[in-house]
């Protein structure tokens, strides 16, 4: 039976747009300046070929019973360390013949023990870090075959091992928030060192969310720019990017996040005022006039006109005040 909700074309979809953005940003702590546009469209091709053949076995699979967030989080490891490990093995100079079939079999250890933990029930927040240790420890006995068969040096292979984007990308994240100060100031310059200090901050979340009760962390994530909220999962499910960051900067960058997520209490109000817009929206007009006749102007605003500033006019306790007393008013009626 399909799982239900698990659209693996759209998903795969998503994750190559997102790969596009990644891959097409002027500077990116992601890509190396190595990292020429043949060796960009290969990446682009191989993790769509693995996440849509992933995604279809598992949607076609009768004898599974994932659920579609599971399901997704497969395909995305595949994508993750596809993406890191066709990086790697650039950086690393592995040959390139051999690197498509590193990376399926890469791809096929991932599928597989995430399936098998998922199965086992195997802890969800300890998941990212058994795929890296399976993903490192293939890596390593597939360089030591390209070792053996001639293919490469003991030099070379050690080159390789060595290379690493993952922890290359919070490193560079780093230098660039210490070294912001002494940059010399350029449009250009400008532009790199906001978007850097952004990814800095969405990290930064990312850590303070792993930490947070599912419940609490989905609340922050529904605030989010839609736009940021797939990198800060994204920024969750590697493992142990909190040691790969120095914890100074983790601290400055949140001091920082209120410009990107409000705070909890506007965060509350604002979905409150969605809910109730939607009820007035979907309230006959004689109903909301009648709840409104003896309220005060201000209050007979707030009910019969949507665009009214309510935060900007009530407190936080008054808004949640009226709305349930507006809300209790229609039901009677």
């Amino acid at each position: 039976m399909p799982i239900e909700g698990f659209d693996y074309k759209g998903f795969a979809a998503e994750m190559l747009r997102q790969l596009t953005e990644i891959l097409t940003q002027p500077s990116s702590f992601a890509v190396p300046e190595a990292v020429t546009n043949e060796d960009k469209k290969f990446i682009v091709d191989i993790v769509k070929k693995f996440c849509l053949m992933s995604g279809e076995a598992l949607y076609n699979d009768p004898n599974i019973k994932f659920n579609a967030s599971q399901a997704q989080l497969i395909v995305q490891f595949i994508a993750e360390w596809t993406f890191h490990k066709s990086i790697d093995m650039i950086m690393g100079k592995v040959p390139i013949q051999s690197r498509p079939l590193i990376l399926q079999r890469l791809a096929g250890e991932i599928f597989n023990t995430t399936k098998i933990a998922f199965i086992k029930n195997f802890p969800q927040d300890k998941l990212p870090q058994l795929v890296e240790e399976k993903v490192k420890m293939l890596y390593s006995d597939e360089l030591a075959k390209l070792v053996k068969n001639g293919s490469m040096s003991e030099e070379q292979k050690q080159i390789a091992l060595s290379a690493s984007n993952l922890d290359a990308m919070a490193e560079k994240a780093q230098d660039a928030q210490m070294n912001e100060n002494a940059a010399p100031k350029s449009e250009n310059n400008t532009n790199t060192t906001q978007n850097d200090k952004k990814i800095l901050k969405l990290v930064a979340l990312a850590i303070i969310l792993k930490n947070l009760p599912e419940q609490k962390a989905n609340e922050i994530l529904n605030v989010l720019d839609k736009n940021d909220v797939q990198h800060v999962i994204n920024y969750m499910r590697t493992s142990n990017i909190e040691d790969k960051i120095d914890h100074r900067l983790i601290i400055k960058s949140l001091e920082e996040i209120k410009k990107i997520i409000p705070l909890p209490e506007t965060a509350n109000i604002q979905k409150a005022l969605i809910k109730y817009r939607k009820l007035l929206k979907s309230t006959p007009p004689n109903i909301l006039s009648n709840v409104a006749i003896k309220e005060r102007e201000a209050v007979k605003d707030f009910i019969l006109d949507l665009t009214y500033p309510a935060a900007e006019t009530f407190s936080p306790m008054v808004i949640q005040s009226l709305v349930k007393s507006v809300e209790d008013k229609i039901n009677d009626n």
